[in-house]
């Protein structure tokens, strides 16, 4: 008897363990759901070096969600979006994913810019069952390794990079590849995608020269790769630095072909730049939006945008609207009992989604959670005038 009760008590408390657990699951599972709005979270620099890539994000993010809502939610739930400021520095973004994470408990991370703030975020967030979706940097991390609560929407640096030094190795005529790269996981997911290619086009050593984010002095890596003879310069910079790096480079007599990856690829070093980045290439996935060159859906978006925001609508824009609009489809096709799992699903399930603003289709599966073809879904551009420029579709 005193046997049976032992087993019938080690039976209670392994059935009330096991329900103890599932409960802590569904609850980490819908962390952020609540029965009249789902909750989520971003963090962007919003102030800072980079606040002209967080802000247009955040309002392009900000302005989908709202679309959204005016349609009745997703299942009769609202969408609310929490927005904390980074100012790229990985410190601060780990402030605020804690807060989103552990004081907001949003049900996913959406579009969170940069690769240094989501290699702190991400693994937390991961943690805790809690998406890191569509996060707005291009690195190889983002969607590897495998996970099933991460998805990447960008062509990966690592692949602009080697398609477009191929380009203009084959094309341009180029002899010698350097490499200006900021010394963090965005930078070398620049320099390794350059080193690769140039290794298996037969070039030898890339000259590789580095800087700690928010550098404004270049002079040091300028000289080097001018007396390396280095007529290819890949840049693992954003705006500021590739402001400083070519301005450099202009003021020394120093005129090699200068390609930027799509974290620069930004209307900015056009605007800001004085002509000083005139001929620039960059490698990006969309068209840079320009009012009187755009059909009638675009045109009317940017009417829409420039209204809510009185700010015009750039590529950094689009690219927050798509992210967190797609991502909302997701949501509602999981269902009324939305789970992360139930959405990661719908996502995986998607195939050849159109982009509304020229980009390329994105698909996704249980194998591969990356959106776009990584070998083949890149543009290289060019600065002409006051404009970016297709030059051409480029694969490797």
């Amino acid at each position: 008897m005193k046997r049976r009760s032992f087993v019938r008590l080690g039976l209670t408390v392994a059935t009330a363990l096991a329900a103890a657990m599932t409960f802590s699951s569904a609850a980490k599972a819908t962390q952020g759901v609540h029965d009249d709005k789902i909750v989520l979270g971003s963090h962007q620099p919003l102030s800072g070096p980079v606040a002209l890539w967080g802000v247009p994000v955040t309002n392009g993010m900000r302005m989908a969600v709202e679309e959204i809502n005016e349609k009745g939610g997703i299942h009769g739930r609202m969408l609310e979006l929490i927005v904390e400021d980074t100012a790229y520095q990985q410190n601060k973004a780990v402030q605020a994913g804690d807060k989103l994470l552990k004081r907001d408990k949003v049900f996913a991370i959406v579009g969170a810019l940069g690769t240094p703030m989501n290699m702190v975020t991400m693994p937390r967030a991961l943690k805790r069952g809690v998406m890191n979706i569509f996060p707005l940097t291009a690195a190889t991390e983002m969607y590897e390794p495998l996970h099933k609560l991460k998805f990447a929407y960008f062509t990966p640096y690592y692949d602009q990079v080697r398609a477009g030094v191929k380009y203009m190795v084959e094309n341009e005529g180029v002899k010698k590849v350097g490499v200006l790269y900021q010394d963090d996981d965005f930078g070398k997911n620049v320099l390794h995608g350059c080193e690769d290619q140039a290794k298996e086009m037969g070039m030898g050593e890339v000259v590789a020269t580095n800087f700690k984010r928010g550098s404004k002095d270049f002079s040091s890596q300028i000289a080097k790769l001018k007396s390396e003879n280095v007529d290819l310069v890949c840049l693992g910079t954003i705006i500021g630095e590739t402001l400083g790096s070519v301005g450099t480079a202009r003021k020394i007599g120093y005129n090699p072909k200068f390609m930027v990856s799509s974290a620069g690829y930004v209307p900015e070093n056009i605007t800001l730049a004085g002509g000083a980045t005139e001929g620039m290439y960059g490698v990006g996935q969309s068209p840079i939006p320009y009012y009187d060159e755009v059909n009638d859906f675009v045109k009317g978006w940017m009417d829409k945008y420039k209204a809510r925001f009185d700010k015009d609508a750039v590529l950094q824009s689009v690219a927050g609207y798509e992210a967190m609009l797609l991502f909302g489809k997701a949501i509602e096709a999981a269902g009324k009992d939305v789970t992360a799992e139930k959405v990661a699903e719908q996502l995986e399930a998607i195939k050849d989604y159109p982009s509304q603003f020229g980009g390329p289709k994105l698909s996704f599966s249980a194998e591969d959670h990356l959106g776009p073809d990584a070998r083949d879904s890149a543009t290289l551009f060019q600065v002409q005038g006051d404009r970016w420029r297709a030059v051409t579709r480029i694969s490797y």
